[in-house]
């Protein structure tokens, strides 16, 4: 069995769960954002991104970071309202 390369950053933002910091992991098809602590994630497809997040501006590639990692903030601070109301 091969095992996917993954990169892994752990980012200053902080879960909205426990205050660990969070990590941003990637691979060949998605882009992650988690903590490891709680074990909350949330993951968006490349295909995605470039659709998306990429501005394609003449010779020069764009990627706009800030609302990436914005849009997968949200989606984890969903995630971990959605858990903590069902507990």
């Amino acid at each position: 069995m091969v095992s996917e390369e993954t990169s892994k950053l752990e980012l200053g933002l902080k879960c909205p769960m426990c205050g660990s910091n969070l990590q941003l992991i990637e691979n060949s098809t998605y882009v992650v954002l988690g903590c490891p602590h709680c074990k909350v994630y949330t993951r968006m497809t490349k295909k995605h991104i470039y659709r998306s997040y990429i501005n394609y501006e003449g010779k020069y590639v764009h990627l706009k970071w800030t609302e990436l990692i914005k849009e997968l903030y949200i989606r984890i601070s969903g995630r971990s309202h959605q858990e903590s109301s069902t507990t």
